[in-house]
């Protein structure tokens, strides 16, 4: 009854959808058959063309009243000198019109973000197809890759894949970006794009994170490892709570999780010099230890956990910090910073950004607070 009652639910969202948003493409509640619904879209370049994939809703007309199994989605594939050229082509091809009002993720494959980017994304950024909420990221390897994913069968995939990303952020392991958020920086005198990067789990039908893409003048220029991506995502602010691990001199491997993460951020200069300052405070919680148990710590010995998990949050930031200096990628916004704490500098530097970023030194200070031992011991 609840997955019957579900699959009414997204029927009637759908509709909503359709009916309500006039301004793009004029549908009508009398059209709907009359229209494919875009659920996702992925852009590859193959030879001199892109080719476009589009997940579109599927859901039987004859299904009874029942809700219907597994996933309710097709991938369809067209391919144009451009991404309009593309759609036109798809177009032809479903012989409907589409339907972008629900679309919830753009997928580009990494060969698309290595050269000519800033045209592809241009489209996204103004079209009337594209809304402000959608999800935007890249494929490790191709976006079919990515479209094609099952999702453990899941009924909307791209939906699944959005989630994917959002709770990824939350625990530091992902990125969540929108075509809004790239807009900001796109349109930012010295801020640099920044992509979650997905791949296919070969253990499961499904995607999994890998990394974020930073960018420099519209192009892919690298993809952090895990631990650039946990420490990008400790300075910019978006982590809820992310486990952490690291080795301490009696205790042997210590994993803790920390959680109400506060982040702030500034240029400071001193004798000419710049330097990127991020300050973090947390809480703590003790989740494992390799060497002891946790009830019977001294308070030395929790204090020294905290100071090592304050020394590897620093570490992790730093390490995050240089990925994108040294591949002169501004997607952490240092120059956003240095705008709002030296406009003079900033009126001085911006011009020629890119030379006096690989300058910036950068300094982290990570403060955590012990708030449990385990999930059933708090601390007063």
């Amino acid at each position: 009854m609840n997955l019957l009652r579900s699959f009414k639910i997204i029927v009637c969202v759908v509709i909503v959808a359709v009916t309500l948003c006039g301004c793009m493409n004029s549908v009508n509640l009398k059209d709907i058959k009359d229209i494919v619904v875009v659920e996702g879209m992925g852009i590859d370049a193959v030879d001199d063309e892109l080719e476009l994939t589009l997940q579109t809703l599927n859901i039987p007309s004859n299904s009874g009243g029942e809700m219907p199994q597994g996933n309710m989605t097709i991938n369809t594939t067209g391919s144009g000198k451009t991404i309009i050229d593309a759609i036109s082509a798809l177009s032809s091809n479903i012989s409907k019109k589409l339907f972008f009002g629900q679309n919830k993720i753009i997928v580009f494959g990494k060969e698309t973000t290595e050269s000519d980017f800033d045209k592809r994304l241009d489209y996204f950024l103004r079209s009337s197809n594209s809304r402000p909420d959608v999800a935007v990221c890249m494929s490790q390897t191709t976006a079919e890759d990515i479209m094609q994913s099952k999702e453990n069968d899941s009924h909307i995939p791209s939906e699944n894949i959005v989630n994917l990303m959002q709770s990824g952020q939350d625990a530091g392991v992902s990125a969540y970006v929108t075509t809004n958020d790239i807009l900001n920086l796109y349109c930012d005198d010295t801020s640099d794009i920044y992509l979650p990067v997905l791949k296919k789990d070969k253990n499961s039908q499904g995607v999994k994170a890998s990394g974020i893409g930073l960018f420099n003048d519209k192009k892919l220029v690298y993809i952090t490892d895990e631990e650039e991506t946990l420490g990008f995502l400790i300075i910019s602010g978006k982590i809820k709570n992310c486990l952490i691990e690291f080795e301490t001199r009696d205790l042997g491997m210590v994993s803790v999780e920390i959680s109400s993460v506060k982040a702030k951020k500034r240029v400071d200069i001193s004798d000419g010099k710049m330097i990127f300052v991020s300050e973090i405070e947390a809480q703590l919680m003790i989740n494992e230890i390799e060497n002891g148990l946790t009830a019977s710590l001294s308070v030395d010995k929790l204090d020294e956990i905290c100071n090592d998990a304050n020394n590897r949050i620093n570490y992790l930031c730093q390490k995050a910090f240089y990925s994108c200096r040294n591949n002169s990628s501004d997607s952490l916004r240092v120059g956003e910073c240095l705008a709002k704490d030296s406009p003079k500098s900033y009126e001085k530097l911006k011009d020629e950004w890119d030379t006096y970023f690989a300058t910036v030194d950068f300094s982290a200070n990570a403060e955590t607070h012990l708030k449990q031992l385990s999930d059933n011991t708090q601390l007063d």
